[in-house]
């Protein structure tokens, strides 16, 4: 987060940091982390483990979340100007989860979102994060 001179402290009462995904959903983030070592995907673990939340969607018909985070890394020049992020993103992984769960990743293999399609005991804290 930022902060521009001359903004006031009233104007920036709404305003909130972002957290990490690890203190806001920790078991979500331990089991995800897990379950990508164990099948030896790293450097996505790596991302999940520093995950930083910008978004927590809940949808109480579906009973689906969606947590949506902020890119692992920036892009350089030519990655923003030229290429650009891609729609649809680059590809979704699977994890093995009790919580039957989704990893969106953009067309430069950076983890943009988690899907939970079975949130069991995650539901009161993505309702809790979707009000946020």
């Amino acid at each position: 987060m930022f902060c521009v001179q001359g903004i006031g402290a009233s104007l920036m009462r709404g305003v909130r940091r972002m957290a990490k995904l690890i203190d806001i959903l920790p078991d979500l983030a331990r089991e995800l982390v897990a379950s990508l070592r164990s099948v030896g995907n790293e450097e996505v673990a790596d991302q999940i483990d520093s995950a930083v939340v910008r978004t927590v969607s809940f949808d109480a018909e579906a009973n689906a979340g969606y947590v949506a985070l902020e890119p692992s890394r920036q892009l350089n020049v030519v990655e923003a100007n030229v290429i650009g992020v891609r729609l649809p993103l680059g590809q979704t992984i699977p994890v093995e989860t009790q919580f039957w769960t989704t990893i969106a990743m953009d067309n430069f293999g950076r983890v943009v979102g988690i899907e939970i399609l079975s949130p069991g005991a995650l539901k009161s804290e993505l309702e809790r994060g979707a009000r946020a």
